[in-house]
Protein backbone atom coordinates (compact mmCIF):
# COMPACT_ATOMS: atom_id res chain seq x y z
CA UNK A 1 0.00 0.00 0.00
CA UNK A 2 1.40 3.55 -1.12
CA UNK A 3 0.36 5.84 1.83
CA UNK A 4 -0.28 9.39 1.61
CA UNK A 5 3.27 11.53 2.68
CA UNK A 6 1.55 14.48 2.87
CA UNK A 7 4.20 16.05 6.61
CA UNK A 8 6.66 13.70 5.30
CA UNK A 9 6.80 15.50 1.89
CA UNK A 10 6.18 19.15 3.53
CA UNK A 11 9.63 18.38 5.68
CA UNK A 12 11.37 17.18 2.71
CA UNK A 13 10.22 20.70 0.78
CA UNK A 14 11.19 22.40 3.79
CA UNK A 15 15.02 21.10 4.21
CA UNK A 16 15.41 21.02 0.76
CA UNK A 17 14.54 24.87 0.09
CA UNK A 18 16.49 26.29 3.39
CA UNK A 19 19.85 26.24 2.36
CA UNK A 20 18.95 28.84 -0.75
CA UNK A 21 16.21 30.80 1.36
CA UNK A 22 15.41 34.05 -0.47
CA UNK A 23 18.24 33.84 -3.06
CA UNK A 24 17.30 34.86 -6.52
CA UNK A 25 17.26 31.64 -9.04
CA UNK A 26 20.66 32.63 -10.78
CA UNK A 27 22.47 32.47 -7.83
CA UNK A 28 25.21 30.36 -8.81
CA UNK A 29 24.97 27.62 -6.28
CA UNK A 30 21.53 27.32 -6.69
CA UNK A 31 21.57 26.56 -10.15
CA UNK A 32 24.67 24.37 -10.01
CA UNK A 33 23.00 22.72 -7.28
CA UNK A 34 22.16 18.80 -7.23
CA UNK A 35 19.17 18.14 -5.76
CA UNK A 36 19.91 17.18 -2.50
CA UNK A 37 20.26 18.01 1.03
CA UNK A 38 22.73 20.77 2.33
CA UNK A 39 23.35 22.42 5.26
CA UNK A 40 22.70 26.33 5.62
CA UNK A 41 19.91 28.45 5.69
CA UNK A 42 19.42 32.36 5.44
CA UNK A 43 17.21 32.51 8.78
CA UNK A 44 18.16 29.69 10.42
CA UNK A 45 21.25 27.38 10.02
CA UNK A 46 20.06 23.45 9.61
CA UNK A 47 22.11 20.63 8.84
CA UNK A 48 20.99 18.37 5.69
CA UNK A 49 17.35 17.48 5.93
CA UNK A 50 16.56 19.29 9.02
CA UNK A 51 13.35 21.42 8.56
CA UNK A 52 12.65 24.91 9.67
CA UNK A 53 9.23 26.62 10.76
CA UNK A 54 6.91 25.60 7.87
CA UNK A 55 7.27 21.93 9.08
CA UNK A 56 7.16 22.66 12.76
CA UNK A 57 3.77 25.11 12.86
CA UNK A 58 2.27 21.87 10.53
CA UNK A 59 3.27 19.39 12.80
CA UNK A 60 1.55 21.84 16.08
CA UNK A 61 -1.54 22.17 14.20
CA UNK A 62 -1.50 18.34 12.84
CA UNK A 63 -1.44 17.79 16.84
CA UNK A 64 -3.82 19.59 18.11
CA UNK A 65 -6.17 17.34 15.24
CA UNK A 66 -5.32 14.64 16.60
CA UNK A 67 -5.45 15.59 20.41
CA UNK A 68 -9.36 16.98 19.90
CA UNK A 69 -10.21 14.68 16.97
CA UNK A 70 -10.57 18.24 15.00
CA UNK A 71 -9.88 21.70 14.81
CA UNK A 72 -10.54 23.42 17.51
CA UNK A 73 -9.04 26.79 17.33
CA UNK A 74 -8.41 27.54 21.20
CA UNK A 75 -6.18 24.17 21.23
CA UNK A 76 -4.59 24.94 17.89
CA UNK A 77 -3.34 28.41 19.51
CA UNK A 78 -2.29 26.66 22.44
CA UNK A 79 0.48 24.63 20.42
CA UNK A 80 1.53 27.28 18.40
CA UNK A 81 2.12 29.42 21.31
CA UNK A 82 3.64 25.67 23.22
CA UNK A 83 5.73 25.58 19.68
CA UNK A 84 6.94 29.33 20.17
CA UNK A 85 7.78 29.28 23.90
CA UNK A 86 10.12 26.58 23.20
CA UNK A 87 12.64 28.75 21.11
CA UNK A 88 12.72 25.65 18.60
CA UNK A 89 11.15 28.49 16.41
CA UNK A 90 13.82 27.95 13.19
CA UNK A 91 13.23 31.03 10.91
CA UNK A 92 9.87 31.95 12.41
CA UNK A 93 8.48 34.98 10.54
CA UNK A 94 7.90 38.67 11.75
CA UNK A 95 3.79 38.30 11.67
CA UNK A 96 3.62 34.98 12.72
CA UNK A 97 6.00 35.93 16.19
CA UNK A 98 3.80 39.05 16.59
CA UNK A 99 0.19 37.28 16.86
CA UNK A 100 1.74 34.44 19.03
CA UNK A 101 3.18 36.96 21.44
CA UNK A 102 -0.25 38.68 21.20
CA UNK A 103 -1.29 34.96 22.34
CA UNK A 104 1.25 34.68 24.82
CA UNK A 105 0.12 38.04 26.46
CA UNK A 106 -3.57 36.97 26.90
CA UNK A 107 -5.31 37.48 23.31
CA UNK A 108 -7.49 35.04 22.69
CA UNK A 109 -7.24 33.19 19.02
CA UNK A 110 -10.13 35.69 18.02
CA UNK A 111 -7.79 38.68 18.76
CA UNK A 112 -4.34 37.51 18.09
CA UNK A 113 -4.08 37.51 14.57
CA UNK A 114 -1.50 40.92 12.62
CA UNK A 115 -4.61 42.53 10.01
CA UNK A 116 -1.72 45.13 8.99
CA UNK A 117 1.84 45.79 8.86
CA UNK A 118 3.98 48.35 10.37
CA UNK A 119 3.61 50.36 7.58
CA UNK A 120 -0.04 49.99 7.60
CA UNK A 121 -0.60 47.44 4.83
CA UNK A 122 -2.57 44.10 4.81
CA UNK A 123 -0.75 41.56 5.77
CA UNK A 124 0.30 39.02 3.22
CA UNK A 125 2.94 36.35 4.49
CA UNK A 126 2.30 32.69 3.07
CA UNK A 127 2.89 31.74 6.99
CA UNK A 128 -0.81 30.59 7.06
CA UNK A 129 -0.47 28.21 3.79
CA UNK A 130 2.73 26.34 4.54
CA UNK A 131 0.99 24.95 7.65
CA UNK A 132 -2.38 24.41 6.32
CA UNK A 133 -2.47 20.50 4.58
CA UNK A 134 -3.09 18.35 7.43
CA UNK A 135 -6.73 20.16 7.22
CA UNK A 136 -7.29 19.36 3.80
CA UNK A 137 -6.49 15.48 5.44
CA UNK A 138 -9.36 15.91 8.30
CA UNK A 139 -11.76 17.21 6.11
CA UNK A 140 -11.48 16.08 2.76
CA UNK A 141 -15.01 14.82 2.89
CA UNK A 142 -16.37 18.42 4.01
CA UNK A 143 -14.73 20.87 1.83
CA UNK A 144 -17.69 23.50 3.82
CA UNK A 145 -15.98 22.90 7.23
CA UNK A 146 -12.49 22.51 5.44
CA UNK A 147 -12.62 26.71 4.49
CA UNK A 148 -14.39 27.60 7.86
CA UNK A 149 -11.02 26.23 9.59
CA UNK A 150 -8.72 27.19 7.21
CA UNK A 151 -9.82 30.51 7.21
CA UNK A 152 -10.04 30.31 11.00
CA UNK A 153 -6.79 28.57 11.78
CA UNK A 154 -5.27 31.77 9.19
CA UNK A 155 -6.77 34.08 11.44
CA UNK A 156 -4.98 33.34 14.43
CA UNK A 157 -1.98 34.84 12.97
CA UNK A 158 -2.53 36.43 9.70
CA UNK A 159 -6.25 38.34 9.95
CA UNK A 160 -6.67 39.27 6.69
CA UNK A 161 -7.90 37.84 2.96
CA UNK A 162 -4.78 36.86 0.78
CA UNK A 163 -3.31 34.66 3.83
CA UNK A 164 -6.89 33.75 4.57
CA UNK A 165 -7.53 32.42 0.72
CA UNK A 166 -4.10 31.03 0.68
CA UNK A 167 -4.58 28.81 3.25
CA UNK A 168 -8.01 27.34 2.33
CA UNK A 169 -6.03 26.75 -1.21
CA UNK A 170 -3.28 24.59 0.26
CA UNK A 171 -6.12 22.83 2.74
CA UNK A 172 -8.85 22.43 -0.39
CA UNK A 173 -5.88 21.18 -2.97
CA UNK A 174 -4.58 18.79 -0.27
CA UNK A 175 -8.22 17.24 -0.08
CA UNK A 176 -8.77 17.26 -3.91
CA UNK A 177 -5.42 15.26 -4.40
CA UNK A 178 -6.41 12.80 -1.36
CA UNK A 179 -9.92 11.51 -2.59
CA UNK A 180 -8.13 11.73 -6.10
CA UNK A 181 -11.00 14.43 -7.44
CA UNK A 182 -8.12 16.15 -9.12
CA UNK A 183 -4.83 15.41 -10.21
CA UNK A 184 -1.58 17.26 -10.21
CA UNK A 185 -2.49 19.64 -13.27
CA UNK A 186 -6.25 19.89 -12.83
CA UNK A 187 -5.96 20.69 -9.42
CA UNK A 188 -5.04 24.11 -10.17
CA UNK A 189 -8.67 24.98 -12.29
CA UNK A 190 -10.66 23.12 -9.44
CA UNK A 191 -9.26 25.09 -6.20
CA UNK A 192 -9.55 28.27 -8.40
CA UNK A 193 -13.02 27.91 -8.89
CA UNK A 194 -13.64 27.37 -5.13
CA UNK A 195 -11.66 30.25 -4.04
CA UNK A 196 -13.00 33.70 -3.41
CA UNK A 197 -11.62 36.12 -5.87
CA UNK A 198 -8.13 37.15 -4.57
CA UNK A 199 -4.38 37.49 -5.37
CA UNK A 200 -4.57 33.95 -4.68
CA UNK A 201 -6.89 33.06 -6.93
CA UNK A 202 -5.24 35.53 -9.47
CA UNK A 203 -2.01 34.11 -9.14
CA UNK A 204 -3.65 29.79 -9.70
CA UNK A 205 -5.35 31.21 -12.47
CA UNK A 206 -1.93 32.69 -14.30
CA UNK A 207 0.10 29.62 -13.50
CA UNK A 208 -2.87 27.73 -15.44
CA UNK A 209 -2.05 30.01 -18.06
CA UNK A 210 1.84 29.03 -17.96
CA UNK A 211 0.86 25.63 -17.97
CA UNK A 212 -1.73 25.46 -20.97
CA UNK A 213 0.88 27.46 -22.71
CA UNK A 214 4.16 25.53 -22.32
CA UNK A 215 5.95 28.25 -20.58
CA UNK A 216 9.17 27.91 -19.96
CA UNK A 217 9.71 26.82 -15.91
CA UNK A 218 11.68 29.18 -15.00
CA UNK A 219 10.14 32.28 -17.11
CA UNK A 220 7.34 31.38 -15.46
CA UNK A 221 7.63 31.53 -11.84
CA UNK A 222 9.47 35.05 -12.49
CA UNK A 223 6.47 36.04 -13.73
CA UNK A 224 4.33 34.43 -11.10
CA UNK A 225 7.30 35.46 -8.48
CA UNK A 226 8.40 33.39 -6.09
CA UNK A 227 8.63 35.86 -2.68
CA UNK A 228 7.15 35.65 0.76
CA UNK A 229 3.88 37.68 -0.80
CA UNK A 230 1.18 34.80 -0.09
CA UNK A 231 -0.22 34.90 -3.64
CA UNK A 232 2.88 34.38 -4.95
CA UNK A 233 3.98 31.57 -3.14
CA UNK A 234 0.72 30.01 -3.64
CA UNK A 235 0.69 30.36 -7.33
CA UNK A 236 4.31 29.20 -7.89
CA UNK A 237 3.67 26.03 -5.38
CA UNK A 238 0.84 24.85 -7.67
CA UNK A 239 2.64 25.50 -10.77
CA UNK A 240 5.61 23.80 -9.63
CA UNK A 241 3.21 20.70 -9.31
CA UNK A 242 1.21 20.94 -12.44
CA UNK A 243 4.17 21.17 -14.31
CA UNK A 244 6.45 18.33 -13.15
CA UNK A 245 5.55 14.26 -13.21
CA UNK A 246 7.21 13.75 -10.02
CA UNK A 247 7.18 14.11 -6.44
CA UNK A 248 11.36 14.93 -7.07
CA UNK A 249 11.08 16.93 -9.75
CA UNK A 250 8.45 19.14 -8.02
CA UNK A 251 9.94 19.46 -5.05
CA UNK A 252 13.14 20.77 -6.63
CA UNK A 253 11.78 22.97 -9.23
CA UNK A 254 10.10 24.65 -6.25
CA UNK A 255 13.85 25.15 -5.05
CA UNK A 256 15.31 26.34 -8.09
CA UNK A 257 13.11 29.17 -8.74
CA UNK A 258 14.35 30.76 -6.02
CA UNK A 259 12.69 33.43 -3.14
CA UNK A 260 10.88 32.03 -0.30
CA UNK A 261 12.30 28.32 -1.71
CA UNK A 262 11.92 26.63 2.01
CA UNK A 263 8.26 27.37 2.03
CA UNK A 264 6.90 27.24 -1.78
CA UNK A 265 8.73 24.07 -1.59
CA UNK A 266 6.93 23.10 1.70
CA UNK A 267 3.89 23.39 0.01
CA UNK A 268 4.99 21.89 -3.16
CA UNK A 269 6.43 19.10 -1.11
CA UNK A 270 3.19 18.40 1.50
CA UNK A 271 0.71 18.30 -2.04
CA UNK A 272 3.49 16.26 -4.06
CA UNK A 273 3.71 13.67 -1.10
CA UNK A 274 -0.23 13.64 -0.90
CA UNK A 275 -0.44 13.11 -4.53
CA UNK A 276 2.03 10.80 -5.60
CA UNK A 277 2.51 8.81 -2.20
CA UNK A 278 5.06 7.30 -0.36
CA UNK A 279 6.41 4.99 -2.40
CA UNK A 280 7.28 7.50 -4.96
CA UNK A 281 9.88 9.58 -2.76
CA UNK A 282 13.11 8.93 -3.06
CA UNK A 283 14.63 7.18 -0.55
CA UNK A 284 17.74 9.26 -0.08
CA UNK A 285 15.31 11.69 0.73
CA UNK A 286 12.86 9.28 2.95
CA UNK A 287 16.26 8.47 4.85
CA UNK A 288 17.84 11.85 5.75
CA UNK A 289 14.87 13.74 6.30
CA UNK A 290 14.39 14.88 10.09
CA UNK A 291 11.86 12.56 12.53
CA UNK A 292 10.26 10.27 9.27
CA UNK A 293 8.93 8.13 11.83
CA UNK A 294 7.03 10.73 13.51
CA UNK A 295 5.80 13.20 10.45
CA UNK A 296 4.39 9.58 8.73
CA UNK A 297 3.01 8.78 12.11
CA UNK A 298 1.40 11.59 12.64
CA UNK A 299 -0.10 12.12 8.75
CA UNK A 300 -1.56 8.43 9.36
CA UNK A 301 -3.45 9.42 12.37
CA UNK A 302 -4.47 12.45 10.82
CA UNK A 303 -6.36 9.88 8.40
CA UNK A 304 -8.15 8.02 11.00
CA UNK A 305 -9.84 10.85 12.32
CA UNK A 306 -13.47 11.03 12.06
CA UNK A 307 -16.13 14.15 11.83
CA UNK A 308 -18.97 15.29 11.93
Amino acid sequence: MNKTATLVGCAIGDALGNPFEMKLANYTPLQQWDGAFKAGGTFWKGQPGQYTDDTLMSIALATSLIQCSGFNAEDVAKEYLAWYDSNNTRGIGNTTAAAIRNLKNGASYLDSGLTHQYDGLLVGGNGTAMRASPLGLVYCHDLIKLIEYATTDAAITHNSIEPKVGSVAVAMATALLLQQVSDSKSVLGDVSEALDESLVKDKIRQAMFFLEQGTDPQEALLNIGTAGYVPETVGAAFYCLGVTDSFQDAVVLAVKGGGDTDTTAAIVGALAGTYYGLDNIPDEYKDQVENFQLLQDLTDELLLIETI
